[in-house]
């Protein structure tokens, strides 16, 4: 036995006294195998409630040991010693029942202090003298309880004399229960051995965590057996959790996908927004809600800055496993490497039990001890029976002819050996199971549906021409169960039922066998694989990317693309498509930098074989442009689409669709980078070469209409916007239904229109409804969702609820800053709108540094002069007038200047500005001044934004007190009752600008940057 790790209890002593003057028992030790840890947990941490001193002693004898001596010495060590029999405890050491026998009768009468408690099925070992059990399997939690203090507390804990200890230091569940959520996690392997010692320590790291996650990585070369000690303890500990669930950690794409999916078993709303799900995710992991012991595995990572994002914190536990020695600096990392001779004899004897000691020594020292060689080694021992000096002496025989095809690295020799005689021997008597194999080398080492390579149910002939004879025998139901019986049987490959996503028929080929199999492979058959690999992808291709219906078919496809080569396939015109819905796919998940990054790929090959200009690239680029935009790499879309557009334009010709697919993107480049009239002029021309190419009802002509709309509402032609907006919308409803992303795109820029033309209150209302659905559909944090919110925010200022408007405005901004980060340009429109809000709900200090801090950020990432940066500015400078600071007419006649030049005399943001001006040289005891440029701007407004205009009412307001200050009492009265007679007609007589403008306060105007 091994001293493990002493429980909480009221002292160390060799026993003490209760108060009441009677004995209680001395320390207790707990003898346990670690299968059984979690028994061992539960019965010390009982003891030690009921005030005992108990340490867990793991019984792991080493090969050749005196077993009796080791156990008389550990008998003597203590008053008791709880045994927790079970079979493993009998067959650890590879001891038989007469060798136990034997050491029970000769510990003699220490065999007293020995308390026998019986935690699972086990034959006891014939005793020398009758002992009294404790049997815990199949009762309560309650009764267990009771069973176990009455036997080894005795009359002190009846009675209630036993002093209570402290608290374990973490409760543990009692071994009978079930997690409430498991999910993904593969079937324990029934053959694991050894690895107790590992394991160990992986449990200490989790229950003696504190203040926070700290992941527990487990890392080692390829081969060494991470998954499966991962797996095991998973199952192993499954009783201490309320939630387990593994995740496919090798892509980042991948692992965030099977972390979303886990937003389902925690009740999370739907969203198809995968960052929106994942940060659900986190968050609910993080808060404990509903569960709040949690374990979560994320298996075969990489980088670790690919995987921090996506790594919970809260009360459960992590554990990661990977080759990648990068984990030891941000992670407690536990070095797994080959085994332990004796765990390997131990292994080997228990994959093949006919095998001696003797024999299995012999493998072991062949393989180098390493565990997924013994694996394969002990599959074919079994099934064959095979002795093991032929096994070694053809192993032998066939590993250097091997080896000498191609260099492999020096764990992958054993791997080698140990696969190449069963695979030899599958080739000539199953040659369709090898081509499978050799097939699934090309494809990703997560578990493949067998439905990949014979199409859907019921259908007549495979999608892809496979090799012969395996394309026949796929098709056939018995003759597909005989393959994949006969690569179970030799372990090549785990043949299964289950993927993370559905239940299939699946076949899941490790990632080291993968790789030597392709690594021995002659090129030129390597290259036939890899392209029938990258055809069963395309004839997969669901062909929908933007239908929410096909993404999960989608995402299954995402891990197989980089073995199988179909990122950089010129060649094949399916893959190229399939390539290019990814693309599209990675976007419409807002998984932005993942479809960057594929169509990145994908265009540096493309451009090699298919030159600068072909019709597919084109595409890809248009969609890559999107991502990059997306992503805020704005120059760099904008590069894509002006050289997609100029080649089009020429090449294909004005209407064709791919030039008014590259003429839609750079006016949206040209928006974000601040040039809103040539964008403008570019979405209109766009407009009407779709309308005459393609008809009015066309999506083209809908899409162009939609951005078109978007350009007008930048450059202040509210109206018209409105009328192209509610169009768009009735017709994409007619066509698409209510709640399409494209019509409630729409919905939401006529509620935009219907705010910005002043009819407050019917935007505000129509954009409620609008703002619901989109959380409903997408979720929190879906772009469009944030959109939309931010959109409902100042609608709801602007109807007069400042309180609610700030609430909305402060919970935009934090998810806005979850979404894009602190310097987005939609985080920083986010932040410039709270301040607004803040002003008029009376925090004029933390409105002031609101607007600080947009501003700034704005001129700095965007420039001085983007329409961004001015409406920053103008929305502080009404915060510096207000706090008394003199800054704020030099900004706001700055700012007017920089309107007027970029933006026009007339735009409606320079009309704000220019009020706000005038509000400046009021405050400056200049009334004459102020009052020429409000008559001025009010004259523009007027024709501009139309008489009865909130912010047309707001200068009129200004004008008023101008001219009262001036002496013109009789012109400021009529102007005034004619403005309040307004107001109240427009806004209603409560509300608060119709309320200032009958105390006589000036009136500031606010400008809401419009999404790009």
């Amino acid at each position: 036995m091994t001293s493990d790790d002493p429980v909480n209890g009221p002292d160390q002593a060799t026993g003490h006294t209760d108060p009441a003057g009677a004995d209680v028992p001395g320390p207790v030790r707990i003898s346990y195998v670690g299968t059984d840890r979690m028994w061992a947990e539960w019965v010390g941490q009982q003891l030690g409630h009921a005030g005992l001193t108990t340490t867990l002693e793991l019984w792991d004898p080493r090969p050749g040991q005196d077993l009796a001596e080791s156990l008389r010495a550990e008998l003597v060590r203590a008053d008791r010693t709880v045994a927790l029999f079970s079979d493993g405890y009998f067959q650890a050491g590879a001891r038989g029942p007469s060798d136990w026998s034997a050491a029970f009768a000769s510990v003699g009468d220490k065999l007293n202090r020995l308390v026998p408690v019986v935690v699972g099925p086990c034959n006891v070992p014939a005793l020398p003298v009758p002992l009294a059990f404790v049997e815990l399997p199949d009762v309560t939690e309650e009764s267990a309880r009771r069973l176990l203090l009455d036997r080894v507390a005795g009359a002190a804990a009846r009675d209630g004399r036993v002093g209570r200890a402290g608290e374990f230091r973490q409760p543990v569940r009692f071994p009978g229960n079930s997690p409430a959520v498991w999910g993904g996690v593969p079937l324990r392997n029934i053959n694991f051995t050894g690895r107790d010692r590992a394991l160990l320590v992986l449990r200490e790291r989790m229950t003696t965590s504190v203040a926070a996650v700290v992941p527990s990585a487990v890392q080692g070369m390829g081969g060494v057996g991470k998954t499966q000690l991962a797996i095991e303890y998973a199952h192993r500990f499954a009783s201490d959790y309320d939630l387990v669930w593994y995740i496919r950690a090798e892509q980042p794409t991948v692992a965030r996908d099977d972390l979303a999916r886990l937003a389902q078993k925690l009740d999370l709303p739907a969203s198809d927004d995968l960052g929106e799900t994942v940060q659900r995710v986190l968050d609910a992991l993080r808060q404990g809600i509903p569960y709040r012991r949690w374990l979560l595995i994320f298996d075969n990572a990489a980088r670790p800055a690919d995987l921090h994002p996506l790594l919970p914190t809260g009360q459960g536990h992590v554990l990661v496993t990977s080759r990648n020695i990068d984990w030891r600096s941000s992670a407690e990392v536990l070095e797994v490497d080959v085994y332990r001779r004796a765990e390997s004899v131990r292994f080997m004897r228990r994959r093949a039990p006919h095998l001696s000691e003797a024999e299995a020594n012999l493998v072991a020292e062949r393989l180098g001890d390493l565990p997924l060689a013994l694996e394969a080694a002990g599959a074919w021992l079994e099934v064959t029976g095979m002795p093991v000096e032929e096994y070694l002496r053809l192993a032998e025989t066939n590993l250097p002819k091997l080896l000498d095809q191609v260099p492999v690295i020096l764990y992958q020799r054993e791997v080698v050996m140990a696969w190449a005689v069963p695979m030899n021997r599958l080739r000539n008597e199953r040659p369709a199971a090898a081509q499978l194999l050799r097939l699934c080398a090309f494809l990703g080492s997560e578990p493949i549906p067998v439905s990949l390579f014979i199409g859907g149910q019921g259908a007549d002939e495979s999608p892809v021409q496979l090799p012969a004879p395996l394309h026949a025998q796929l098709r056939d139901p018995v003759q597909r169960g005989q393959i994949l019986h006969e690569i179970g049987r030799y372990a090549l490959a785990k043949v299964g039922h289950e993927t993370a996503s559905a239940r299939a028929q699946t076949i899941q080929l490790h990632r080291v066998i993968q790789g030597v199999v392709r690594d021995l492979l002659p090129r030129e058959q390597s290259e036939e694989l890899k392209g029938t690999a990258r055809r069963l992808l395309a004839a997969a291709d669901p062909g929908y990317p933007d239908d929410r219906a096909t993404w999960d078919r989608y995402a299954a496809l995402v891990p197989h693309l980089e073995p199988s080569g179909a990122v950089h396939d010129s060649e094949d015109p399916a893959v190229r498509q399939l390539i290019i819905n990814l693309v599209r796919y990675l976007h419409r998940r807002g998984e932005f930098a993942a479809s960057r990054d594929l169509g990145r790929q994908a265009a540096k090959s493309w451009r090699l074989v298919l030159g600068e200009y072909a019709d597919e690239l084109n595409t890809l680029n248009v969609h890559l442009a999107n991502s990059l935009r997306s992503n805020g790499e704005r120059d760099a879309a904008r590069e894509i689409d002006e050289q997609v557009l100029d080649y089009a334009y020429t090449q294909l010709g004005p209407n064709h669709r791919t030039t008014v697919w590259a003429a839609n993107g750079l006016a949206a480049d040209m928006r974000q980078l601040g040039d809103w009239r040539g964008a403008c002029e570019l979405d209109r021309d766009t407009l009407q070469r779709c309308r005459r190419a393609f008809g009015i009802d066309d999506k083209d002509t809908m899409r162009a209409a939609h951005n078109y709309a978007v350009a007008l509402r930048m450059m202040g032609e509210f109206h018209e916007a409105l009328e192209l907006d509610q169009d768009t919308a009735q017709r994409r409803r007619r066509q698409q239904g209510d709640t399409r992303q494209p019509t409630m795109l729409s919905v939401n820029n006529v509620a935009r229109d219907m705010r910005e033309c002043g009819r407050y209150a019917e935007a505000a209302e129509m954009q409620e409804v609008t703002f619901a659905e989109y959380r409903k559909l997408y979720g929190d944090t879906h772009p469009d969702t944030l959109r939309a919110m931010k959109n409902f925010a100042v609608s709801v200022r602007k109807a007069g609820d400042y309180a609610r408007s700030t609430a909305l405005a402060r919970e935009s901004l934090e998810l806005h800053r979850q979404r894009f980060g602190e310097d987005h340009p939609e985080t920083l429109a986010a932040t410039t709108n709270l301040a607004n809000d803040l002003r008029l709900h009376g925090d004029e200090v933390e409105a002031k540094a609101r607007a600080q801090h947009a501003h700034t950020r704005f001129r700095q990432t965007l420039g001085s002069r983007h329409p961004y940066t001015l409406i920053g500015a103008n929305n502080l400078a009404i915060t510096l007038r207000l706090t008394g600071d003199r800054h704020a007419r030099d900004l706001d006649e700055l700012t007017w200047s920089a309107f007027r030049e970029v933006l026009g005399e007339d735009h409606p943001y320079t009309l704000a500005c220019a009020t706000n001006l005038g509000s400046n040289l009021y405050a400056a005891d200049d009334p004459g001044a102020s009052r020429q440029l409000d008559q001025e701007v009010l004259d523009r407004s007027r024709r501009v934004r139309g008489p009865d205009h909130p912010y047309t009412l707001a200068c009129a307001t200004n004008l008023a007190m101008d001219l009262r200050a001036i002496g013109e009492r009789a012109a400021a009265h009529s102007l005034e009752l004619d403005t309040l007679d307004r107001y109240t007609r427009v806004l209603g007589p409560n509300h608060p600008e119709t309320t200032a403008a009958t105390a006589r306060n000036r009136q500031d105007c606010d400008i809401e940057p419009p999404p790009m």
